[in-house]
């Protein structure tokens, strides 16, 4: 079926359907003409039945004529008889296909009856009443035998008749059922047969309906319903061609996108490698520059480093020396007038004021000097694997006791929130303690700034010092709540001589210098977040074992950042 086209599927269905109503009909036609045939059988036994009925009538009135015209003489009697006995030869005619040696035995009764009657009549006639009625008492005894025989024809014709309708009723019946049961079946294989024909139309349209939503809506892999030689294989052919067409039209639309994303990642590839190529540059000049500088800065700095020793221990000494002179020409100051002794003693007073300005001054250039040192010249200490957090605790400890010991009223909250249980950490101990108490530093000045500028006694200072384990590396997290830092300025911290401090409380190398010996000496990472007016953060990350050429990306991709 699945092989036919729809014409010849719609055709076979139509012959069939055909055939089956004209086997049902021929079917029921036979029923009906044996039907037809019983009651025509059924119609004659009646009319037998009948004839039957008439013959025992009939008979009646010859016995009675028959006695009567031979008793009486009487020609109409005899008229009457003879009428009488053609109506039952006619009856016993039509009597006699029901059995015919019956009807002969009881027509040959009759014509006994009739001759023995016409003989007695003969005899009467004679006046021979005794040979009369002899013979009339022959005749009456067939008589009783001719009714016994048209009584036992009349019932074997009657129940012949009876069984022939019961024949016809139970005929009947069966050809109403034959037609009732032929007539469903030939309807339930008519339905089956065209449910079938339309499910093999429908079940494939049906599928090829599904295909055809599903590529619409951009499932170029739906299931395809088997093709065959007929419409809807021609049309499942189609969307398949359809369907091929599309699936190389996305490939194609595939390779597009791809080839052009290739070529932006290789723009993108092309422009970050130009980047990163004028960024190498420009670090390659900062750091010629810096170098230079570094050099000069060191150069400079023991140049001035010696004039600025002669210049802080004379003013000490001047500032000695006028004391003597004090103590040495008292007696002559004694002996002039109160004027001259105030202008003398206000000279000396201005030159001491002058030599103490020169040397707080020569000591702050010196510890510039120093701190340009410092930041000119490489570490020397030996790296050893340290308790992170013993260090981070002393450091802390130090920085918070010298900011006591500059300034008594300064007071903050320390927040420690040590990871427990970090490995030892490959470093040099001095100079990340150097690092820690310039940040630590920078912490109690911000806080204590902002302390100042609020001036309301609900400010509370506070720093937040947090270690943590990342696995090969270790955290350091510094956090204050003091003034932070402005977003303009955050790539310029680690600047050297930059600073955010007044003119004569920083020198701008604190910063510089700790991210020299985090990135450098350490090969770690140092890092910056605040928002203004709420908080500064730095984070230091350590490796656990330090690695030269980590070391130096580190800190390349430090300053970009």
């Amino acid at each position: 079926m699945p092989s036919l086209s729809i014409r010849a599927r719609l055709i076979f269905l139509s012959v069939l359907l055909l055939a089956i109503l004209a086997v049902s009909s021929l079917l029921l036609i036979r029923e009906l003409a044996r039907v037809s045939h019983s009651l025509a059988e059924e119609a004659t036994l009646v009319s037998v039945v009948k004839n039957a009925n008439s013959a025992s009538k009939h008979f009646g009135d010859l016995k009675y004529w028959v006695i009567d015209a031979a008793v009486t003489q009487l020609a109409r009697s005899q008229q009457a008889a003879d009428t009488a006995k053609a109506a039952l030869d006619s009856d016993l005619t039509a009597i006699s296909t029901i059995d015919p040696a019956l009807v002969a035995a009881i027509g040959r009764e009759v014509g006994a009856m009739t001759d023995l009657a016409r003989q007695a009549g003969v005899a009467y006639s004679s006046d021979d009443s005794a040979a009369g009625n002899a013979l009339l008492e022959q005749a009456k005894s067939h008589v009783l035998t001719i009714d016994g025989e048209i009584d036992r024809v009349v019932d074997r014709v009657e129940q012949r008749a009876v069984a022939r309708r019961d024949a016809s009723t139970r005929g009947a019946e069966l050809a109403v059922k034959l037609a009732i049961v032929g007539g469903v079946g030939a309807l339930l294989l008519a339905l089956g047969f065209t449910a079938l024909t339309v499910r093999s139309i429908t079940v494939p349209l049906k599928q090829l309906e599904r295909s055809m939503a599903s590529i619409t809506q951009g499932d170029l892999d739906p299931a395809m319903p088997r093709t065959g030689a007929h419409e809807i294989g021609a049309m499942i052919t189609t969307l398949g061609i359809l369907r091929d067409s599309l699936i190389e039209r996305e490939r194609l639309e595939r390779e597009r996108e791809r080839a052009q994303a290739e070529i932006r990642a290789a723009r993108d590839a092309a422009e970050a490698a130009l980047h990163e190529l004028k960024a190498a540059q420009a670090n390659l000049i900062q750091a010629e520059k810096m170098a230079s500088l570094g050099q000069l800065t060191a150069g400079i700095a023991h140049e001035i480093k010696n004039p600025l020793n002669f210049v802080n221990n004379f003013a000490s000494l001047s500032i000695g020396l006028l004391d003597e002179l004090k103590a040495v020409a008292a007696p002559a100051l004694a002996s002039l007038d109160q004027h001259q002794r105030g202008q003398l003693d206000e000279v000396i007073e201005l030159l001491t004021g002058n030599l103490e300005r020169i040397g707080e001054h020569g000591k702050r250039a010196d510890n510039i000097v120093k701190s340009m040192l410092a930041h000119s010249r490489a570490s020397g200490g030996d790296r050893q694997n340290t308790d992170l957090n013993a260090l981070v605790e002393e450091s802390l400890n130090l920085a918070y006791h010298g900011a006591r010991a500059q300034d008594q009223n300064f007071n903050i909250t320390l927040d420690r929130q040590y990871a427990p249980d970090i490995p030892p950490v490959e470093l040099v101990p001095q100079d990340v303690t150097r690092v820690f108490l310039n940040l630590f530093g920078n912490g109690f000045y911000a806080a204590s700034e902002r302390q100042r500028s609020v001036n309301d006694g609900t400010f509370r200072p506070a720093l937040t010092v947090t270690t943590r384990d990342l696995g090969k590396a270790v955290e350091v997290r510094v956090r204050d709540n003091g003034v932070g830092i402005p977003h303009d300025i955050k790539d310029k911290l680690f600047q050297p001589f930059f600073t955010t401090k007044p003119t004569g409380v920083g020198t701008g190398l604190g910063l510089s210098i700790s991210y020299d010996i985090v990135t450098k000496q350490h090969g770690g990472t140092i890092k910056v977040d605040s928002d203004v007016g709420r908080f500064t953060e730095f984070i230091v990350t350590l490796p656990h074992r330090f690695s030269a050429g980590g070391a130096a990306e580190t800190s390349t991709a430090g300053r970009q950042s």
